[in-house]
C-alpha cells in the first residue's frame, strides 16, 4: 500500500511539473522583450510591384521554337495598400529582387514561368519575405501600354523570417503585364499576410 501511495504521488507530482511547463511554454519570448507570438490576424491587401533596374538580363536562347528565358534578376518597387479602417504597421511595402525563368512558344506566347521574390519592407523591423512563384503566360494584343505583349497570372507565397513578420506568411495573386520582347513588365497584386 506504501508502494502504492509513493506511485501516485510521483504520478501527481509529474503531472503537475508538466502541466507548470506547458504554461510557461506558450508565454512568447522574444530578445526586445516583446511578443513574437501576437493575436492571429489576416491582413488582405492590393499592391503593384515595378521593376527599376536590372541586375542581370539573364540567359535567352530559342530551342525548337521556343523562347527560354533564365535566371533574369531585376530590383523592384513593391507597393501595398490595405482595406479601409487597416491601421497596422506596413508589413510589406519597399524594395525587392525578382528572378524571372520562362519558357514559352514563340508562335503562341503560352508557356510555364517560376522564380523567387525577396522582398525587404520598410516597416517590418528588419525582417524579409521569401516569395516564390509560378504561372503560365498567354498572349494579348493590348498587354504592354496598349500595344502587343503577355500576360501571366501567377500564383505567389512567401514565409517572413526575421524582424516584426518572422513566422508570418503572405499569399498573393499577380497579373504580369510584359511586352513582347521582355523591354518591360509590371504586376498588380491582390492577397493576404496571415499571422499564427
Amino acid at each position: 500500500m506504501k508502494r502504492l501511495k509513493i506511485a501516485v504521488s510521483l504520478f501527481v507530482f509529474a503531472g503537475l511539473l508538466l502541466v507548470g511547463c506547458t504554461e510557461k511554454s506558450e508565454l512568447p519570448v522574444s530578445p526586445s522583450g516583446k511578443s513574437s507570438l501576437q493575436k492571429n490576424f489576416t491582413r488582405a491587401f492590393t499592391a503593384t510591384n515595378t521593376p527599376f533596374e536590372v541586375i542581370n538580363f539573364g540567359i535567352m536562347t530559342y530551342p525548337d521554337g521556343k523562347v527560354k528565358l533564365r535566371n533574369h534578376l531585376a530590383k523592384t518597387v513593391f507597393a501595398a495598400t490595405y482595406l479601409p479602417g487597416d491601421t497596422g504597421p506596413d508589413l510589406l511595402s519597399g524594395t525587392g529582387e525578382v528572378e524571372i525563368n520562362g519558357l514559352i512558344d514563340a508562335n503562341t506566347i503560352i508557356g510555364p514561368w517560376q522564380g523567387k521574390f525577396k522582398l525587404t519592407p520598410e516597416g517590418a523591423g528588419g525582417g524579409i519575405w521569401q516569395f516564390t512563384w509560378h504561372g503560365t503566360s498567354t498572349y494579348d494584343p493590348t498587354a504592354w501600354e496598349g500595344g502587343p505583349g503577355f500576360i501571366i497570372p501567377l500564383k505567389e507565397i512567401a514565409h517572413g523570417e526575421g524582424g516584426d513578420i518572422n513566422g508570418m506568411q503572405c499569399r498573393m495573386e499577380v497579373i504580369i503585364y510584359c511586352a513582347l520582347d521582355f523591354s518591360g513588365w509590371y504586376g498588380d497584386c491582390t492577397g493576404v499576410i496571415t499571422s499564427h
